[in-house]
């Protein structure tokens, strides 16, 4: 899938851009109502149906969890005779879907990831194992969360007949779009551009991976949409979850990351946080902020345009 084409509309131009020389399609099936990935599906006609999580990205309109879960299981009845479902063994949710191969770290997992190692900024190492069969892999992408999506990907290649070994080979070339989790050496800071989207389980995440790596860590947060009736709870629990981290400074920017500030202060931890209104505000202040050799991490959903934060900090001498 190119790009962001992965609604009613995207999706039927991913699947006219197909010719005779493509032998496997990843089609990506997005959505935010109810209805919508069963349409998709319903031309897509999925061979293999991939699931990754449930999570809480757009809750708004699915109301909750239990609500995203049936929305993106939408696929199924659309599925080509004989397919197969793959679907994340560690998910409390997904692991319930009949027939489907089972990935993640668990030891019911049939693609399971064992004796991982984290490389810090330099991605994860870990063992893929299915059956009686492993095989030492590398994905250069940031957080444990990289590793379940390379056990999907795993997964997929070998029910497509893939031996471990090359699609080991296959990860060593995956390469974040920008946006995601784009690592950055500067002069004097490390960035971490991660400003294409935001919900909190992708924000956990995250700062999970700001809380590893070395020097003072800087997390520059920004407002996550689409939360509905939960958004000021779920800001608020972000600005907790961030405070209990290894972080150093905490900067909130935007009108609903106000509760993400006041978040931290109700379980403060050993940094500082501060609450900014508007992007302008912080970028103001943004330099005498930073010191030589900081960790920052950007972060935000992509209506905050907070990548201009990002832009901004790769432009500094």
């Amino acid at each position: 899938t190119q790009g962001n084409l992965n609604n009613e509309t995207g999706a039927p131009l991913t699947i006219f851009s197909l010719n005779e020389e493509h032998e496997v399609a990843v089609v990506e099936m997005g959505t935010n109502h109810f209805g919508e990935i069963g349409r998709i599906a319903s031309f897509v006609q999925p061979d293999i149906c991939l699931f990754t999580n449930i999570g809480l990205a757009h809750i708004e309109n699915f109301g909750s969890r239990e609500g995203i879960f049936r929305g993106k299981t939408e696929m199924l009845p659309f599925m080509r005779p004989n397919g197969h479902i793959v679907a994340n063994g560690d998910d409390d949710m997904l692991c319930t879907i009949p027939n489907a191969t089972l990935y993640g770290l668990g030891e019911q997992c049939a693609v399971r990831g064992i004796d991982i190692e984290d490389l810090l900024l330099d991605g994860m190492r870990f063992t893929a194992t299915s059956q009686d069969k492993s095989c030492r892999m590398l994905v250069p992408s940031l957080g444990l969360h990289s590793v379940y999506n390379a056990l999907c990907a795993v997964s997929a290649g070998l029910l497509l007949g893939m031996q471990l070994e090359e699609l080991a080979e296959g990860l060593l070339s995956y390469r974040p779009l920008p946006g995601r989790m784009n690592v950055h050496h500067l002069p004097h800071y490390t960035l971490i551009d991660d400003t294409y989207n935001a919900n909190p389980t992708s924000v956990q995440a995250s700062v999970d991976v700001l809380a590893k790596c070395p020097g003072r860590r800087v997390c520059i947060l920004g407002d996550m949409r689409e939360l509905g009736d939960e958004s000021a709870r779920l800001h608020e629990e972000i600005g907790r979850y961030v405070s209990a981290r290894n972080i150093d400074v905490i900067l909130c920017v935007g009108a609903e990351s106000e509760r993400t500030f006041q978040g931290t202060l109700s379980a403060p931890g050993n940094g500082s946080s501060c609450y900014y209104a508007t992007q302008e505000a912080l970028i103001a202040d943004l330099k005498e902020l930073l010191h030589d050799g900081d960790t920052i991490l950007v972060k935000a959903s992509r209506g905050i345009h907070l990548e201009q934060t990002a832009q901004y900090i790769r432009s500094l001498p």
